[in-house]
């Protein structure tokens, strides 16, 4: 199994898109892995943007340790500018880029990725949707129109729509790493 004893943290955003958090975790939980949902506070209830849908924080951003997981996924928001806003979460980002962490980032999760890193991402190709292009240009990176594209350690995805593709891509980033975590 691709993800066996791996685990993506998932920095999740209040009024979530569910079937891309269901794609992601289905594909990581069926490859062995586990996936750790990560927000403000533990315990906290989380609804999709549908309102339908209620998932509960596994752990606090200020609570994860580097130890935790093997990646990080930012995933899309109906309401980017409080992900962007909590300097907890730009915190992770940042430490995870340090620390070289896999970093994905879906649709408009890309603007967290920019809001953390800056000019970090200055030659980096990532891709996002058309509405986060300036940002992703404003700091240097690349604008690849594709569905997915992988820079070293960063994985972005255009949309939602390409959440199996691009968790079939971290899986086989963690199968290249050498399969097992240490």
């Amino acid at each position: 199994m691709q993800a066996r004893g791996r685990t993506i943290a998932v920095l999740m955003p209040n009024h979530f898109n569910a079937s891309l958090f269901r794609t992601i975790q289905e594909c990581m939980v069926g490859a062995g892995g586990s996936v750790m949902i990560v927000g403000f506070k533990k315990n906290e209830p989380l609804t999709d943007s549908t309102r339908k849908e209620v998932l509960t924080v596994d752990i606090a951003t200020d609570d994860l340790k580097l130890g935790d997981y093997d990646a990080l996924v930012v995933l899309d928001s109906a309401t980017p500018e409080e992900m962007i806003a909590s300097k907890e979460n730009l915190g992770l980002i940042s430490r995870s880029y340090e620390h070289q962490k896999i970093i994905g980032a879906v649709d408009r999760g890309v603007e967290l990725l920019v809001a953390s890193l800056g000019s970090l991402l200055s030659g980096r190709r990532m891709t996002g949707p058309a509405e986060s292009r300036i940002d992703l240009e404003s700091s240097g990176a690349v604008y690849v129109d594709e569905d997915v594209v992988v820079d070293e350690l960063f994985i972005t995805a255009k949309t939602a729509d390409s959440a199996e593709r691009f968790c079939q891509i971290l899986l086989d980033i963690f199968q290249a790493r050498g399969g097992l975590a240490a």
